[in-house]
């Protein structure tokens, strides 16, 4: 069954228990060869039948425009920063000033008593420990921002300071290093790893190091609240519009506060990259200054906050020792690795790509180290980076001992078949053997050299839980527009624009006739936008929602033509049989009076094997380094994804290419500079916190890889987060090709470059 969807029969719900599908994918150059192959999936009955490798799109797999970038781009579009109501309150939150210790007085007389102040709470009782430089400790609303500073001014708070650290390689429980910065400690036995390292041809260690990496999102946390009796309405800069909901609900219930419901907006949200999910301390703050001041407010973190009380990506600390016989081939592989949390003391864990070691001798620790710091949040792809950063250096440093091109070793190791045609199909892109075989001039200031590094992750959606599905809403109107409507959120992501293309090319429409809506909790319910899920896990309602809603005006159709119902289809911008049908607006005009609305839902992944369980990657970067000063300049970066079905083709694109240029921007600039006397970050704001900026950039390409894995209706995989993984890996590699010696230590600054060189 290879259905098209702009002729399905929407009839066809009572599908029969199995059903067979083509999965795979079609060849990425002349070279190769189809990897298509049938396999019988079981659908639960009253799901949309499944699209797969052999189905033909009319809208799915274009490139549509983002519905929402006009508005993005002329100012129209309204953030929760932009929201305004008559009477708003400012508000702003005093922050602890001691890294470590415990508050011994708070007295808000004073601040409660300044004209233009509306309300003040405190946010941490007397006798709480201060966890870091930034924790909350009470918040103020006001008629504006300035008496609101001067009334933060004026509250007293008193605090008992103890001994603090902000650097995790400084803590009791870390490594001891070297004069180098190389863990310098006997690994414990391991007999099997033992043996294999023994009897290798070829054997390395290596050290590898990064450091944090602040989320740096467009739109900074915030809310505005707006309380109406027992009812409160946010408007947030969220990643999980219905995680905002139920946290602040329990915790103003906890604190005595009625809260009858809570409806979340977020309409348009400004990036959050795993920073977002929670409503946070500055949404219960603004909350309650709602509701003590009995007026709206405003309460948006300012830079340095961002920088400083917002979490971020931990730093790390990675020893590896491997081994490869005659062959090339991996045969021992020893990790341990250390990351550097917050006071939460978690969150620092860094994963590595296994799939090269698959018949080797393996063995992972792993131990997170509290800092008296603000804490460990996730960022895109948790742990990735850092991981792929060590472990794909080290891998080009094995591949050098063994006399081997690093492609040619991956190639070697790979056990990904997917992988392994990405791998060839983006080398022949990027020219690799060209480009990897240039020789710099001896004695050249300038040096160019290439690296590469894989991408990978594991997302192919949820359903929602036994409780309550994910699910969609979708109308089709009797002027013969279509709305579809989902309470999750879109970050900047596009999801608007995917379930725009989703349920047009169900229902046989142009995209310009949906209206797709996303960020309002009083719509059906859906994922938090993290682990790269709210595609995968929405995708399969749209489809669904969209089905329902085809054959509702397929009956009104088939019975206004007196034919029969299942020889109608819709496509082409119409509805009707060969011989008899409707233009798509004629047949809208028989809904009558009120839209014709249907509810479709997420059902479970099939549970068959999907044809990949997890989605594949690679990318090649080219840098040129200043012998001289150090200075690294990444040139062009080639990078070839795949994200199981590629529904809109351009966003997908811009995902891979946002991930390339925050990888850019992770290997060669950032880095948290903290004070260990004081304990406070020393470039919280982007004059001295460096992210890349657009001369930074390289030439940027990239290659979508459609997959049919063959594991919902719809068959999209999670996008967001994979890419993310490669870029700083590839980067590094690179500088070492150029110059011979590895940097080991992210960002990769002119210092450590010159060290580097100098060490050869």
């Amino acid at each position: 069954m290879h259905p098209d969807p702009s002729t399905n029969d929407a009839k066809s719900a009572g599908l029969p228990r199995a059903t067979e599908i083509t999965v795979g994918y079609k060849a990425l150059s002349p070279s190769q060869k189809d990897r298509l192959q049938k396999i019988e999936v079981n659908p639960e009955e009253g799901d949309a039948p499944p699209w797969d490798a052999l189905t033909k799109y009319k809208t799915v797999g274009t490139d549509v425009d983002r519905i929402d970038g006009m508005p993005k781009a002329t100012g129209r579009a309204k953030y929760a920063y932009d929201m305004n109501f008559p009477d708003m309150q400012q508000a702003m939150i005093l922050r602890g000033s001691i890294a470590r210790g415990v508050l011994k007085g708070l007295n808000l007389d004073e601040a409660k008593a300044m004209p233009g102040i509306t309300a003040v709470v405190a946010l941490k009782e007397v006798g709480n420990k201060i966890r870091f430089v930034g924790d909350a400790v009470a918040a103020v609303s006001g008629k504006t921002l300035d008496l609101v500073r001067d009334a933060i001014e004026k509250i007293r708070a008193e605090y008992d300071a103890d001994v603090h650290n902000v650097d995790f390689l400084m803590d009791e429980q870390a490594p001891l290093l070297d004069s180098k910065g190389n863990v310098d400690e006997e690994w414990d036995e391991d007999k099997k790893v033992d043996a294999a390292l023994a009897a290798a041809a070829h054997t390395h260690t290596g050290t590898y190091r990064t450091e944090v990496q602040t989320h740096s999102s467009l739109e900074p946390h915030g809310n505005v609240c707006k309380w109406d009796g027992n009812n409160l309405e946010i408007w947030a800069s969220t990643q999980a519009t219905f995680g905002v909901r139920g946290e602040l609900a329990r915790a103003l219930g906890a604190r005595n506060i009625k809260v009858e419901s809570v409806d979340v907006h977020a309409e348009f949200v400004g990036g959050g990259f795993g920073s977002k999910f929670s409503a946070g301390i500055e949404g219960l703050a603004c909350a309650l200054l709602a509701h003590e001041s009995k007026l709206p407010v405003k309460l948006m973190l300012d830079r340095f906050e961002e920088h400083t009380t917002a979490g971020n990506r931990p730093s790390s600390l990675m020893q590896v020792r491997g081994a490869v016989d005659k062959d090339g081939k991996i045969t021992a592989w020893d990790w341990r690795s250390f990351g550097g949390c917050g006071y939460n003391g978690r969150g620092g864990s860094v994963r590595y790509p296994n799939y090269y070691m698959s018949d080797a001798a393996t063995r992972r620790k792993h131990k997170d180290i509290a800092t008296d710091a603000d804490p460990a949040r996730s960022m895109r792809a948790p742990g990735y980076p850092q991981g792929w950063f060590g472990a794909e250096m080290f891998l080009d440093e094995l591949a050098a001992k063994a006399g081997m091109d690093p492609l040619a070793f991956r190639l070697r190791n790979d056990a990904e078949a997917m992988r392994l045609d990405q791998w060839q199909f983006a080398a022949d892109k990027f020219g690799w053997d060209k480009a990897r075989n240039h020789k710099n001039e001896r004695g050249a200031r300038y040096v160019t050299g290439v690296g590469c590094a894989s991408a990978r992750w594991g997302q192919l959606g949820r359903h929602g839980g036994r409780r309550q599905r994910y699910g969609m809403t979708c109308r089709i109107h009797p002027d013969g527009t279509v709305e579809t409507r989902s309470g999750a959120q879109d970050i900047g992501t596009g999801l608007k624009t995917v379930i725009q293309m989703l349920t047009a090319e169900e229902l046989g429409v142009p995209a310009s006739r949906v209206r797709a809506m996303c960020g309002h909790t009083a719509d059906p319910i859906g994922p938090a936008s993290g682990g790269s899920t709210t595609t995968a896990s929405i995708a399969p309602a749209v489809r669904h929602a969209a089905f329902l809603a085809k054959g509702k005006l397929i009956d009104l159709v088939a019975a206004h033509l007196g034919v029969p119902v299942k020889d109608v289809t819709c496509g082409n911008d119409k509805v009707g049989t060969a011989k008899a049908s409707l233009s798509w607006t004629d047949a809208c005009k028989l809904v009558g009076p009120n839209p014709l609305e249907v509810h479709g839902e997420r059902y479970p992944n099939y549970p068959d094997k999907p044809f990949h369980r997890g989605v594949c990657g690679a990318q090649f970067a080219e840098v040129r380094v200043d012998t001289w000063t150090g200075e690294v300049k990444v040139t062009r970066m080639f990078g070839i994804q795949d994200c199981g079905l590629v529904i809109a083709k351009k966003l997908a694109e811009s995902q891979v290419l946002g991930a390339m240029i925050q990888g850019v921007s992770y290997a060669v600039h950032e880095q948290r500079i903290m004070d260990q006397r004081s304990g406070r970050m020393l470039n919280g704001d982007f004059l001295r916190y460096k992210i890349s900026g657009i001369k930074d950039l390289p030439e940027l390409e990239c290659h979508m890889h459609s997959v049919a894995n063959g594991h919902n209706n719809t068959g999209a995989a999670g996008l967001g987060e994979p890419p993310s993984t490669a870029t700083a890996a590839a980067i590094g590699n690179a500088v070492f090709h150029a110059i011979g010696a590895p940097v080991r230590h992210l960002p990769i600054t002119p210092e450590k470059v010159l060290a580097a060189i100098a060490s050869k």
